[in-house]
């Protein structure tokens, strides 16, 4: 009767405890950064072999000022892990781009590169911005030396926290393509997201992005 009380007891408990709290029983940490207060996560999910990564921090920012960060191609070499290169291949809209990225890839393994559909839009409640990534591998020829990134999901998180405080999350998975062992790709997918928004802490710090005013965005 005890272990039935109990058990009773926990599933009782489990109903009620916050959805984001059972959404997150997964994810275990991966990496962390005490300077930046970057953190990465990461777990397996079951539709894939490969794994899911979502890195978190906080930024002293406006949102406007991240925005113009992110959307920032030609920066992408200068904070985004392992970017050699980024072009907008075309600008469908003030909130959507398809865009072409270039990675370095440690010897041996053959560089990637990626074709990617991205859309940003903003709760006009909360203010929190959203930028949803997909891959489009089809949508530009490959490129000779390059192994083409068949398929990822990736997107950014910016919720005002505070007076010009943004918390930033960053979650991907992704299929590097090629003869790539699987084992290898999950040992080194973090580096992505933890390198990354080590980057951006950086960078953000830069007159040209921290004193951005972006017109499609709302700041708190």
């Amino acid at each position: 009767m005890k272990n039935l009380a109990l058990t009773a007891a926990v599933i009782f408990c489990m109903l009620f405890l916050p959805l984001p709290l059972l959404a997150d029983a997964d994810w275990q940490k991966d990496k962390a950064d005490d300077d930046y207060n970057v953190v990465v996560y990461v777990r397996s999910p079951s539709d894939s072999p490969f794994t899911e990564c979502r890195g978190e921090t906080e930024v002293t920012a406006s949102l406007g000022a991240l925005v113009s960060l992110i959307a920032d191609t030609d920066s992408f070499p200068e904070w985004m892990h392992n970017v050699k290169s980024a072009t907008v291949l075309e600008q469908i809209s003030n909130t959507e781009r398809l865009t072409y990225t270039a990675q370095a890839i440690p010897w041996p393994v053959t560089d990637r590169d990626s074709v990617v559909y991205s859309k940003l839009a903003q709760d006009p409640e909360t203010k929190q911005v959203s930028i949803e990534i997909e891959a489009r591998p089809d949508a530009y020829p490959e490129q000779n030396g390059y192994v083409r990134v068949p398929e990822m999901r990736a997107s950014w998180e910016l919720t005002p926290i505070g007076a010009n405080r943004v918390s930033v999350v960053y979650q991907i998975i992704s299929d590097p393509g090629g003869r790539l062992p699987t084992r290898v790709a999950n040992a080194h997918a973090a580096d992505l997201p933890f390198y990354s928004l080590l980057g951006l802490h950086k960078m953000i710090e830069k007159p040209e992005y921290r004193d951005a005013h972006v017109d499609i965005i709302s700041e708190p």
